[in-house]
Parts: structure tokens; sequence; C-alpha cells
């Protein structure tokens, strides 16, 4: 249908209207209409109902569009509140997180503080080139920190704060290879030495052990305190598998740390050690 059929319809359409306005003006006074008024009606009932029709229709897609532009405003609208909710979700899951972890840390506290004086302190920087190698804190100088301060968290061994500026510290992790920490096999008291293994996933290993050793997977190793550093009986990992050097006079046995070092946050610094008061018997009171 082309522009001037829709004008006829249109124009149709006004003089039906305003014949039936007319109509029904002049029939307000009137108890009944003539014949012919009968018969206009009676004819024009049929464009009257398209009339009708099509008005309403006009009317629908309006109302439509109204309805359509409100529900996407009010869609618009949920979807920021569904956002907002879920990141105060997350923040309340962190707060979480944050609140357990931090009584595991004062839990840890209270149980060491006859042995190690302990200084929290928040990981605030890695390098991304050597994860595993170094972490620095956001204590220093300014704080007591001092070289060669053994690091800890509840699960184990960290490192040795190998830097310290004013206000940070640098810490050599026990993962590097470039570490090396004094320890025994716990069931046996087998000695050697836990040093970090090149282009490892934070694995570290145990060197020096008699090639006799009697080491096997499942055996916890922990911190003998030789070389000062380190304090003694400090957990360091579980061994996972052991096995002669080449050379034939040592052993070496694979072992996991109990820390994780990939996602580490919060650690003591322990900035004094204790050493445990010994009683000797007095003479005479053997």
């Amino acid at each position: 249908m082309n522009r001037k059929n829709y004008k006829k319809i249109f124009m149709v359409s006004v003089l039906v209207l305003i014949t039936l306005m007319v109509m029904k003006l002049t029939s307000l006074d009137r108890a009944e209409i003539t014949p012919i008024e009968k018969g206009v009606k009676d004819t024009l009932a049929p464009v009257q109902k398209v009339t009708m029709g099509f008005a309403k229709g006009v009317q629908n897609v309006f109302s439509s569009i109204t309805t359509y532009g409100k529900l996407t405003e009010e869609n618009k609208n949920l979807k920021e509140e569904i956002r907002a909710l879920k990141s105060k979700l997350n923040q309340v899951k962190e707060y979480k997180i944050q609140n357990q972890r931090l009584k595991q840390l004062l839990q840890y506290k209270e149980n060491t503080v006859e042995q190690h004086q302990l200084l929290l302190a928040r990981v605030i920087g890695r390098d991304p080139g050597n994860w595993f190698g170094t972490i620095t804190l956001n204590r220093g100088a300014e704080d007591g920190v001092q070289k060669d301060m053994a690091v800890v968290v509840p699960e184990g061994l960290v490192g040795r704060v190998a830097v310290v500026s004013t206000h940070t510290a640098e810490v050599l992790l026990i993962t590097d290879p470039r570490s090396g920490v004094g320890a025994v096999v716990q069931e046996n008291q087998e000695p050697g030495v836990v040093e970090g293994v090149a282009n490892s996933t934070g694995m570290v290993r145990m060197i020096h052990l008699k090639k006799d050793a009697p080491v096997e997977p499942g055996q916890e190793v922990i911190s003998s305190g030789v070389g000062g550093i380190y304090p003694s009986g400090v957990r360091i990992g579980e061994i996972t598998s052991a096995e002669n050097d080449p050379g034939g006079l040592f052993k070496t046995a694979e072992v996991s740390p109990f820390v994780n070092f990939r996602t580490i946050r919060d650690v003591f610094i322990v900035t004094n050690v204790y050493k445990p008061k010994i009683n000797l018997p007095l003479e005479g009171n053997q």
C-alpha cells in the first residue's frame, strides 16, 4: 500500500469520526433518530470498528513502548543492585577470612610466648620474576627489625630477614636456592640442611643426609637451631621422597613445605628467642 492510500484511509477515518460526533451531539436531546441517521450509523459501524481498533492498536503500541522503557530502567537498576550486593558479599567473605587468620596468628603468638618474641608484619611486595625467592614486609629498623631475624607463621618456617631499611624488610624465603636451614628429621633426629630448589614451585630438599639414614616419605622435618639464625623446633615440611646422591656419599630427600608460599600474606618476625631455663640440682640434693 502506497502513501496515497494511507492518506485516503486517514481522511476517511477523520470524516467518520467527525460525522459520528455530530450525530451524537445532535441526538442528545431527541428520543429517536431519523432513518437516515440510522442508515449512516449502520453503514459506518464497520468503519468505526476498524477506526477504533486502529486507535486502540496505536495506544497499545505507545503503552508497550512506555512499559518497555520502564522495564529496561528497572532491569538496569536491578543489575546495579546485584553488583553492589555481590561486592558487599565479597567484602564480608574477605573480612571473615582475615578475621579467622588473625585469630590463628594471635593463638600462635600466645602459644609460643615463652619461646619467642614475635612482631606481626604484612607482606607488601614480591618479585614477580622470583616468586619463591623473596618477600618484602611493612616492618623495618624503626620497628626493631634486624638482619638475620627468622620469619615464621603458624604453619611453619618462612625464611630470614636479608635486607633492612627504615620501614621495610626483605625476607629470603627457605624456598630460595640461596637459603640454607639446619634441620633434623623429627622422628629419628637425622641431621641435614634444607635448601630451596631452583626453578621449582615452592619445593625444598634436605641434603647432606647419611646415605644409610632411615628417611622415608611422611616423616616431618623441623629446624635444628644449628647456626643460630633459626630457632629450633620450627616445622619445615614433610618428606615426599628420598634417594642417594650420584656420588653415593649422602642421601637427598624432597620436602613439601607446610607453608603455602604462594599465598602468604601475614607473618611473624622473631625479634627474640628465649633460652629455656635449666634448673641444675644443687650439691647434696641429688
